[in-house]
């Protein structure tokens, strides 16, 4: 019989504690900073999941709620601002899970405060990732080549349009921006309205566009998309073989033209949510806005009919121009003339690096996410919109009042069909975003009030984001633009 000394047993003793702790780590999902004492591991699984919002009262709300009621364990909601968030001095998130506006995917990946989904994550049945629209699910929640969140819906800028107006004077929704310029100069005038003139005493539109500040930029990239995403150009913001900016470009100008040559016939920048309600109100033939429940303020309607809503895609172009010939080409016959732009708004959910229990975690995202709940917790949020096929029947729950019925049916199409395209860009989702579209608005504002041309004012927007880009590192900006594309430096 062999004895062990009295030191072999008390290293053979450590060892089999060690191992009983590595196993209740991998058994609960837990991840532990190397100082944390293994008693705040053991002691973690009794904790409440932290989850962290960002501006998003009502989505805190509904996430709550539906968690505590199913799982029988709280949930500890911590909001934050995007300011906040955004504070260069952030190291962690302190929270297991982050919700967030869907453009600041990129920020929190490459900063490292958020963790990419693994290959069996990402095939979780109660994920569905199958059933998400195609534009969400392989490019929105993806940063490279890995999925780092899951989605809560996506807004795509919509064209709102009087279908009684267009039916009286025959006239169908413009799919183009050229048409979309005629009509609205058209509609403008009050003349040819007839009994559906509004009153000479309130404001009236031909078409109205949100312009106010952080709008102004993305309304003006919605607009340049079709002109700026050619089939065989990948990068359409940036160069991303140098990262200048491709912004101060015949596609841009063509589109800041066309936008001003309609909103300045406007005394006022309305916010998007204002767009709609002055749509609803009657005062605008058509509008480049979204609907919205969580939104939805009380709007003295011109009926309580819903036929005299109209909803389409925003219009697209059959030129495209190609920066390599720098020229303009007709698309192809088989080529859809519409871009998509994806991550204007809307909400995802990732796991933070911070995360004490990830299989937990997840639990609660694929939850709050799924076929079930979904459409339950999405609609509470004015920064969401439906975001799986199996959604489209329930395109109600996202919409105004005034838009139930065949215009909730009609939304619910155009969503999908502009998720569900291999053409678009996006709406800035680097590092310093903010920025990047704040010199877009301003670049807008000065044409707007005549100060400079289209070419001048985006000259200077793009000398603008080169200041940016040095500010925060081109090499590092480069690579965060190429898995912005979906590729890996």
């Amino acid at each position: 019989m062999i004895k062990q000394s009295s030191g072999g047993g008390l290293h053979f003793k450590r060892f089999t504690a060690a191992c009983v702790l590595l196993l209740l780590v991998m058994c609960n999902g837990c991840r532990r900073e190397a100082n944390e004492p293994a008693a705040a591991v053991e002691q973690s699984v009794e904790l409440p999941l932290r989850v962290l919002v960002v501006d998003d009262g009502p989505l805190a709300d509904a996430v709550k709620l539906a968690w505590d009621s199913r799982v029988g364990g709280s949930a500890k909601i911590i909001q934050l601002t995007t300011a906040e968030l955004l504070d260069r001095e952030r190291s962690r998130l302190n929270a297991d899970v982050v919700l967030y506006p869907s453009a600041l995917l990129g920020e929190l990946a490459e900063r490292g405060l958020i963790e990419p989904l693994d290959s069996e994550d990402v095939a979780d049945p109660v994920f569905d990732r199958q059933g998400i629209f195609e534009l969400i699910r392989l490019r929105e929640i993806v940063w490279g080549s890995k999925v780092y969140a899951v989605p809560f819906g996506s807004p795509q800028f919509t064209l709102l349009y009087r279908a009684d107006i267009f039916d009286r004077l025959q006239l169908e929704p413009p799919t183009t921006w050229e048409q979309y310029q005629a009509i609205a100069e058209q509609l403008s005038d009050r003349s040819v309205l007839g009994e559906a003139a509004f009153p000479d005493s309130e404001p009236w539109y031909g078409a109205v566009e949100p312009l106010a500040p952080s709008w102004a930029g993305a309304t003006l990239l919605s607009r340049a998309a079709s002109y700026a995403r050619h089939r065989n150009q990948y990068s359409t913001l940036f160069d991303f073989n140098s990262m200048e900016p491709l912004i101060a470009t015949p596609p841009f100008e063509r589109a800041l033209d066309e936008l001003v040559s309609i909103a300045g016939k406007s005394d006022k920048k309305y916010t998007l949510a204002e767009v709609r309600r002055l749509f609803l109100s009657g005062q605008s033939a058509m509008a480049i806005t979204w609907p919205s429940r969580a939104d939805d303020a009380s709007t003295e309607t011109i009926t309580d009919r819903d036929d005299w809503i109209g909803i389409a895609e925003l219009p697209g172009s059959p030129e495209v121009y190609n920066h390599r010939t720098q020229s303009w080409e007709q698309r192809t016959a088989d080529e859809s003339p519409h871009v998509s732009l994806i991550a204007v708004d809307g909400r995802l959910g990732s796991v933070t690096k911070d995360c004490r229990r990830k299989k937990q975690a997840l639990g609660m995202l694929f939850m709050i996410t799924g076929v079930e709940l979904g459409v339950t917790i999405s609609p509470a949020s004015s920064h969401t919109t439906l975001f799986r096929e199996s959604q489209l029947g329930q395109a109600s729950a996202w919409v105004n009042q005034e838009i139930e019925g065949s215009p909730a049916r009609q939304y619910g199409e155009v969503v999908q069909s502009a998720q569900n395209r291999n053409a678009w860009i996006d709406a800035i989702r680097i590092p310093g975003r903010t920025e990047y579209i704040a010199a877009l608005d301003r670049a807008v504002d000065s044409v707007l009030a005549a100060e400079a041309t289209s070419s001048e004012a985006l000259k200077t927007a793009a000398a603008e984001w080169n200041r940016i880009t040095d500010s925060i590192g081109r090499e590092s900006q480069q690579h965060a633009y190429m898995r912005s594309l979906g590729l890996d430096p």
